[in-house]
């Protein structure tokens, strides 16, 4: 039976009126009450255990090991041991796509994917024998796809990851996995391998093509402590031969999974068109620069006051070529400081009180919307809370680097990027006062009104993709 992963869908979106009926083509009268919802249960944490076997790393201790959400970022959970079996607890309500387990001792290192763990539920790192080698070749393997696909773990579904790790671990016994799998055991099982403080493994970066551009067995590591991981008689003390091994195993699998967005899966996710998840984002930090490089007032037409938050506004375009009044009202229907933006880790959310605002929604391919951001409480009124007044910003729905999401990171009161009429961006940066849909204003064939990538170290390039780590693509289990 083939099920429908529809995923970050806020609280307020199912409850709201009118809320997601336009997208299954029913009829929304004015007025529409409100559904109750009911009382929420309270939210439970998300647990994830595992054993570690006592070979690599004897008498187990809560500061041997490491989580990672899908984005790579450092997770905090409540870890207790029992002998070689840990226990982690994640905040209550929190879930997690995409998660590694990483245990280090001096240079031992072992990782184990994680595909999902979800609030009120309790899932295994590893398999019966624990986080070995095994699961640490599938996690290397898993990281060095994504990573060639320019994707985190958090953009896959996890339906998607749990089929990949099953396909690495039954394809290990034969060809190019198993060869990769077995240098990844002889490099692990290496009892005198101690010289140095490298870690023996780490995350891999390869290039889409699969060439390594880090590799996963760390370089430092294997020049003090030379293997003969190949077996070929001779100690190896470069990556070389494990970078080749690597390659030739990325090509014998591939991710599998079936997206709303094309057009093969719209009637079996029950859609009538192609549908994506959309997250927006704005970034409510100070000290950010605009276009020009030039810092932005975030208070030139916002009132930084008391109790005030992120919101959205907006509404389905008048070019856009889908019109829907359901949507309309999703996305706000112009009304200001009423649609939720988060900053607490859920939502799309990257992390909770990083000053980065966002929300999510599920969206027709090729709609085109319009949209700011306002800086007040709710219920309030545009004086004082919109970033700018009047003219808006313009996002065309369209995945254009292919993680099947749409995500778009706006800076607050940027008035230099996809802001349609009285743009700041100056001729000399390929400003001309206006935003249309074709406009491209940097010549890097990615239309200003999509998504595209953003300035990640603050030197005015835009230079990497954002994939919000707690978004996942809507999906359905492949038939």
């Amino acid at each position: 039976m083939r099920k429908l992963i529809r995923v970050l869908a806020p609280v307020w979106l199912l409850a709201a009126a009118c809320g997601l009926e336009g997208l299954f083509g029913q009829a929304v009268e004015p007025g529409h009450p409100t559904p109750d919802a009911g009382t929420p249960p309270d939210p439970q944490p998300a647990v994830v255990t595992g054993t570690v076997p006592a070979a690599s790393v004897p008498e187990l201790i809560a500061g041997d090991l490491a989580f990672l959400d899908g984005g790579g970022a450092p997770l905090a959970p409540t870890v207790q041991i029992e002998g070689q079996a840990f226990t982690a607890s994640f905040p209550a309500g929190e879930r997690y796509a995409g998660m590694r387990v990483v245990v280090t001792r001096g240079t031992v290192t072992l990782r184990a994917v994680v595909p999902q763990a979800l609030p009120g539920e309790t899932t295994a790192a590893g398999d019966f024998d624990g986080l070995d080698n095994r699961e640490t070749a599938a996690a290397l393997l898993i990281e060095a796809k994504a990573s060639a696909a320019g994707r985190s773990l958090s953009s896959y579904p996890a339906a998607t990851l749990e089929t990949a790790v099953a396909d690495v671990a039954e394809g290990s016994a034969a060809g190019a996995l198993k060869t990769f799998f077995d240098h990844v055991l002889a490099v692990d099982s290496c009892s005198t391998c101690d010289r140095g403080t490298a870690p023996r493994f780490r995350a891999p970066v390869v290039t889409p093509s699969g060439l390594t551009v880090e590799s996963a067995l760390h370089p430092d590591f294997i020049l003090a402590n030379p293997i003969d991981y190949d077996d070929d008689g001779t100690e190896e003390d470069t990556t070389a031969k494990f970078d080749a091994a690597l390659q030739a195993a990325l090509e014998a699998f591939d991710f599998k999974a079936c997206y709303c967005d094309e057009a093969a899966h719209v009637a079996a996710c029950g859609f009538d068109k192609p549908m994506i998840q959309v997250v927006v984002a704005a970034d409510f930090n100070s000290g950010r620069k605009d276009g020009n490089c030039d810092t932005i007032d975030r208070f030139r037409w916002a009132e930084d006051q008391a109790g005030a938050r992120v919101f959205f506004a907006g509404g389905v375009h008048p070019d856009s070529p889908f019109q829907d009044p359901a949507i309309e009202q999703t996305l706000g229907a112009w009304n200001p400081n009423q649609v939720f933006m988060f900053d607490d880790g859920t939502h799309g959310d990257d992390r909770a009180g990083d000053g980065i605002w966002t929300v999510a929604f599920q969206l027709p391919v090729g709609m085109r919307i319009g949209y700011k951001f306002t800086w007040g409480r709710q219920g309030d009124n545009w004086g004082g809370t919109e970033e700018w007044p009047g003219n808006r910003r313009i996002l065309e729905v369209q995945d254009v680097n292919g993680d099947h999401l749409v995500a778009r990171l706006d800076l607050f009161a940027d008035e230099s990027t996809n802001k349609d009429m009285d743009n700041t961006l100056l001729p000399a940066n390929g400003g001309n006062g206006a935003v249309t849909w074709e406009t491209d204003a940097n010549g890097d064939g990615i239309p200003d009104a999509r998504e595209r990538p953003n300035d990640s170290d603050g030197d005015c390039t835009l230079d990497t993709w954002w994939t919000p780590s707690s978004a996942l693509p809507l999906t359905i289990d492949c038939p």
